[in-house]
């Protein structure tokens, strides 16, 4: 009885391995390539909060009421959208940073109401 316990467990086990060894585990959902930090201000230098931050994928995050935000992902690049419109502050151009290395503190990133004229850190592309 323990003898057909036991092949049967060890079976399993081995039809798990070799699961694996043919299909690999997805480590991009487990290991990002690319991280980023940062906060979002307006042309006065005030916090943005409620901007969407993303880096492709499912990983995206509002800013929080100090402008901050952290994102990370498999693509070197963070989209930054104004998703709540006129409020907090206004409605505000989309940008988007292109990273240059793997994990990135971008610091203040300036963005201007749509109203005005879009100023541009050093790394940013407007959509």
């Amino acid at each position: 009885m323990i003898g057909k316990i036991l092949t049967r467990l060890f079976a399993l086990f081995g039809m798990t391995l070799t699961c694996v060894a043919c299909y690999g585990i997805p480590e991009a959902e487990f290991n990002p390539e690319f991280t980023a930090s940062g906060r979002v201000v307006d042309s006065e230098g005030q916090p943005i909060e409620g901007i969407r931050a993303s880096m492709g994928g499912n990983n995206e995050m509002n800013t929080s009421t100090n402008g901050r935000f952290y994102v990370y992902g498999n693509v070197p690049r963070v989209h930054l959208d104004d998703v709540d419109g006129e409020a907090n502050g206004g409605a505000f151009e989309s940008v988007t940073i292109e990273l240059g290395e793997s994990v990135a503190e971008l610091g203040d990133i300036t963005l201007t109401r749509i109203d005005g004229e879009v100023e541009e850190n050093e790394d940013q592309v407007t959509e």
